[in-house]
């Protein structure tokens, strides 16, 4: 029996030899020898290297899927680089991110289309991009792209956007591992002095190392500053910022990592400042400062190492990045007796230097072993070990009960708002709530609190409970999401998009909750093709996002493609689910965007009245 076929989210890659039939035509057999050796030497590798699939060989053309937009770009650069470099014959390539139907080894679909059309779009020696791939790059490539507009292209009924990038693709560096810093960007008005880059580093040993992976010279002078000195005052506006996760000598690298994190949510009540979210710092572990600074859109970047022992202290050391990197001070080493103290600490030092404000934070009480039981939950659960981080998180709460920071974060699990069933998502919100019941208004308190009351039809308190929220915690990306989530639910598109682009500027690089609320402000305001975009790319990151299928359903069925919106919304967990189960999800005050949804969830076959 043949195998059943299977819909993928991929990014699809195209490519074909420029002017192949010319060159046939002048030596057809030289020409086919240097196409076969071409595929196998240099193409073929590239794709597999960058974790691609070789769907098919199409004499001079070769069609491949791969995981992500962003790996594909990377294969494209390489395949580009090694033709200029070796002078084989020069490619143009093509790359879209869409769903594709898998069947006996071939691959089916609108989206493979696209892929081809782009393809013979791209420039000589380039790549030419859709918007939803585009959408995945931007902000992560060092090169501006060719906005070519829109494209009528063949058996596609509507227009493609289509952006491209020359030449300049076979410098493309590394997005994933360390490599040489891209080109410096274009500076920045207002800005006072230049971006610096902030290193905290354990011991003179662990300076020394970082100074040798910078290049930094031996001679560069040092000047000591005083502990609370705002040294760095002169910096005008509110400094950008990204903390990458740390490293250390005894714990585990998933463990040190998690403790940067902390030192983010730490910074959450920070004013004057604004700090890059977890999920965008984390994109960037691996890259060198310079590079993670380019990548973020950050002026300062923070990494850090602990020594062996806490007591040895953590030093911060603050450098001006640039021509020589040269160091502006040193801190003295902050010794330490618990982890639980680490990150309040290391936080008020960076908001110090600044010349910040960052209101008195509560030192941590919970035992050293709680913690780090706690940090080990939080990064199974990123690695998508949920039975793992659970089991973990629980020794936490066991070693410590009363810990208000392990009872917020069992309560958000149980929430699970973005791949949770939509159908008892808001008894999932009165639980959580009920969870955090007399716990301080920390900001994951205050987000369970405001969505609780969303679910409960008390709009009025959960849009209160939000700007409570944003004004405490103003670096919190989470926090302010929730926020253009609740006012978009009350049907304030417009105040809803402001918000969410402030997200975006705290949370740079594509995020699955960010881009699902993104297709929901589109949907309601009847954008349904930019709807079904933004829905797709949350969906390439997180295939099991409810809001986001449901919302891809929905646009997908408004637009009349209602084969692929029937596939997205059989994907819902629970599925069948009939329309009021659908939109459990999406507690509306405002019945606009409401009636818009469940019009396009019952086109898409769902049973109810829209």
């Amino acid at each position: 029996m043949p195998d059943k076929p299977q819909r993928r989210l991929a990014a699809i890659f195209v490519l074909d030899i420029a002017g192949f039939s010319r060159l046939m035509a002048e030596d057809d057999a030289g020409t086919l020898n240097q196409v076969l050796a071409q595929q196998q030497s240099l193409i073929a590798p590239a794709i597999r290297s960058h974790q691609g699939r070789i769907v098919k060989l199409m004499g001079d053309g070769v069609l491949a899927i791969f995981p992500s937009v962003i790996s594909a770009v990377e294969a494209a650069a390489e395949v580009q680089a090694g033709a200029a470099r070796n002078r084989h014959l020069q490619p143009r390539i093509g790359i879209t991110l869409g769903e594709v139907l898998i069947a006996q080894g071939d691959v089916y679909g609108d989206d493979v289309n696209i892929a081809a059309r782009l393809e013979a779009l791209a420039p000589l020696g380039g790549v030419a991009l859709s918007a939803a791939a585009y959408g995945q790059v931007q902000g992560r490539i060092p090169y501006a792209f060719e906005d070519m507009g829109l494209h009528e292209v063949k058996n596609i009924p509507q227009p493609v956007h289509v952006y491209a990038l020359g030449q300049e693709l076979t410098s493309l560096p590394s997005l994933h591992r360390s490599t040489p810093p891209p080109k410096p960007k274009a500076a920045k008005p207002h800005r006072g002095m230049r971006p610096a880059v902030l290193l905290l580093a354990g011991g003179l040993g662990a300076a020394a190392a970082a100074a040798a992976l910078w290049g930094w010279q031996q001679h560069n002078s040092v000047a000591a500053v005083a502990p609370g000195s705002p040294a760095a005052a002169a910096f005008e506006g509110r400094p950008v910022i990204a903390v990458l996760p740390f490293t250390a000598d005894d714990l585990q690298p998933s463990v040190a990592a998690m403790l940067a994190e902390d030192v983010i949510r730490s910074l959450g009540p920070a004013g004057g400042i604004r700090l890059i979210a977890p999920a965008s710092a984390r994109a960037a572990e691996g890259l060198l400062p310079a590079e993670a600074a380019a990548l973020l859109d950050a002026d300062f970047v923070v990494t850090g190492h602990l020594p062996g022992a806490l007591q040895d202290g953590v030093r911060l050391k603050i450098l001006q990045s640039g021509a020589g990197a040269e160091p502006l001070s040193i801190l003295p080493p902050q010794p330490q007796e618990t982890v639980a103290g680490l990150a309040p600490d290391l936080a008020a030092s960076v908001v110090r230097y600044f010349g910040k404000a960052l209101p008195e934070l509560a030192p941590g009480n919970a035992a050293d072993e709680a913690v780090l039981q706690l940090f080990t939950a939080r990064s199974l659960m990123q690695q998508g070990d949920r039975s793992g981080a659970e089991r973990a998180l629980q020794r936490a709460l066991q070693m410590a009960p009363d810990w208000p920071e392990a009872q917020a974060l069992a309560a958000m699990w149980h929430l699970d708002a973005l791949t949770g069933p939509l159908v008892d998502l808001p008894q999932r919100a009165a639980e959580a709530a009920q969870m955090t019941a007399g716990l301080p208004p920390g900001a994951g308190v205050l987000q369970l609190r405001a969505l609780a009351a969303q679910y409960a039809g008390q709009a009025g308190e959960a849009l209160q409970l939000a700007e409570t929220l944003a004004q405490d915690y103003p670096n919190d990306a989470s926090g302010q999401l929730a926020r253009a989530w609740l006012l978009h639910l009350a049907g304030q598109g417009g105040a809803a998009q402001k918000v969410l682009d402030h997200v975006r500027r705290l949370n740079p690089l594509p995020q699955p909750a960010v881009l699902t609320v993104q297709a929901a402000i589109r949907l309601a305001a009847g954008q349904e093709a930019e709807a079904a975009a933004a829905a797709a790319e949350a969906l390439a990151l997180e295939p099991a996002a409810q809001h986001a299928l449901a919302l891809h359903c929905a646009s997908l069925a408004a637009l009349g493609s209602f084969e692929e919106a029937a596939a997205a919304c059989g994907r819902l967990a629970g599925a069948p689910l009939t329309l009021d189960q659908a939109t459990a999800g999406f507690p509306y005050a405002a019945q606009a965007p409401l009636r818009r949804l469940r019009t396009g969830l019952s086109l898409a076959g769902l049973s109810g009245r829209p």
